[in-house]
């Protein structure tokens, strides 16, 4: 169904098509994921349904249909990374650095993805083939669609007596919604590792170097066994 024919549905059926979308778009159709969150702000807009009804089937939607991707990866295992399918789009050396992105910042991997048409897939079907845990997936998840399921909403309300524009100039839309999550998140990140290198310079700079720490031992020891020294010549 067009997203047209959603805008024309009336009653519970505004709730079950929604609901079939996104769990459609996660198994593989041809449906992005965020048109049917922006149909329902329109609809929510027009007053053709209750916004919190709307929104809760959305957040439903969206967490069990990730879910359903992850588990699939799940399932797949580490044969997942053969498949001529994935290896089209991540490539062996792509995905070895993102291995190594989800073990060191898996939630925040997650959290990017979730906003990110294009990583969505391939970053919850690769989570779930390294063997991710459930509780882990999850939580970072619900917490990702608390952020773009009422954004997604939010667009389509404000459009709401313009939809048509709107629909018409939507990817352009989502790829600068797109940039800018993806730059806010990528400065809050560098914010947040650049005081660690800040400190880590710091505390090296405090640190003598080892060869002046010898010569100054050396002197002190010099000027301490000097007088020992002459005053045992003297003696003699």
């Amino acid at each position: 169904m067009s997203i047209e024919g959603l805008l024309a549905a009336e009653g519970y059926w505004i709730y079950i098509i929604l609901f079939l979308a996104l769990m459609g778009g996660a198994l593989g159709l041809p449906i992005p994921e965020d048109l049917p969150l922006v149909a329902a702000g329109i609809l929510a807009g027009k007053k053709a349904a209750n916004p919190f009804g709307l929104f809760l089937v959305c957040y439903a939607g969206v967490v069990i249909g990730d879910l359903l991707i992850f588990t699939m990866g799940r399932g797949f295992g580490s044969t997942l990374f053969s498949k001529p399918w994935f290896q089209r789009r991540l490539s062996p050396r792509r995905l070895k650095r993102f291995k190594l992105g989800l073990e060191k910042r898996g939630l925040f991997t997650i959290f990017i993805a979730r906003h990110l048409f294009y990583l969505r897939m391939v970053t919850f079907l690769t989570c779930g083939a390294v063997k991710m845990s459930y509780s882990r997936f999850i939580f970072a998840d619900c917490l990702a669609a608390l952020v773009s399921v009422p954004i997604m909403m939010c667009i389509g309300y404000m459009a709401a007596d313009y939809h048509e524009e709107l629909l018409n100039n939507l990817e352009w839309v989502f790829l600068a919604l797109g940039v800018a999550l993806l730059v806010y998140f990528v400065f809050q990140f560098r914010r947040r590792k650049s005081p660690k290198l800040r400190n880590g310079s710091e505390m090296g700079s405090h640190h003598p170097h080892p060869t002046t720490s010898l010569n100054t031992q050396a002197v002190d020891t010099q000027a301490i066994e000097g007088p020992a020294v002459q005053n045992g010549k003297s003696n003699l």
